[in-house]
């Protein structure tokens, strides 16, 4: 028997868990907590095999909670499930040492299987949270200019390397000038990339698209 804590701070969503679980023979639901602070209290008595912990904005008393239940008992399972996909959440998270982390509208059928995944020692991600993850391992594998070319061509925007040149400095805000004098171009020929550039990204503002390129490499998403 697989014994479960629930915390929770929406008496909806606890008797929504609660229901889930009423006819599952082999998990059996040992408390609920509406903070952490609840959940420790409750957590000698209850003696859970895994948590479930629903964290919202501000996040500090999930993440919190997460390092205190691995300090106290490092085999106990923890499992995240969160309303929004954010990268500090999901980062600080798993820093923590939650061993799941599914998004809230996760099916019943896939939480069981969840809860039973951690408690055999595995860890479950959500498809979108495992694409976030990805994602921030080739963010740190990769230097601006290569995500800059990656996400560029996964929009079916397909530069020239030296327009790539070009289109980096130009979205770090740099004048004509600036980018002809470190790229060893005339301004001319710097204008007429920024025209190609701006014709392919379909914007024809410097602000829109310098706004657009940012953007597009430095936040999180493919």
């Amino acid at each position: 028997m697989i014994r479960v804590m629930f915390i929770e701070n929406q008496q909806l969503f606890q008797d929504g868990f609660a229901a889930i679980l009423h006819k599952e023979e082999e998990i059996e639901l040992v408390g609920m907590a509406v903070d952490g602070q609840e959940a420790m209290e409750r957590f000698e008595e209850t003696n859970p095999d895994v948590v479930l912990i629903s964290i919202r904005k501000p996040y500090l008393d999930g993440i919190q909670t997460i390092a205190l239940i691995k300090k106290r008992n490092p085999d106990v399972k923890v499992i995240i499930l969160s309303a929004s996909l954010e990268d500090e959440v999901v980062i600080r998270g798993i820093n923590a040492g939650a061993d799941g982390f599914l998004l809230g509208d996760v099916f019943a059928d896939r939480l069981l299987t969840a809860i039973h995944e951690v408690y055999q020692g595995g860890n479950v991600i959500s498809g979108k949270v495992a694409n976030l993850l990805v994602d921030r391992i080739r963010q740190l594998t990769m230097d601006e200019k290569q995500l800059l070319v990656t996400r560029l061509e996964n929009r079916g925007i397909m530069l020239t390397k030296r327009a790539i040149d070009v289109a980096y400095l130009f979205m770090d805000n740099q004048s004509n000038k600036q980018i002809a004098n470190k790229l060893y171009l005339s301004e001319g020929t710097v204008k007429n990339y920024i025209s190609e550039i701006y014709n392919r990204l379909d914007i024809h503002k410097r602000d829109e698209a310098i706004r657009y390129l940012v953007k597009l490499v430095r936040s999180y998403g493919i």
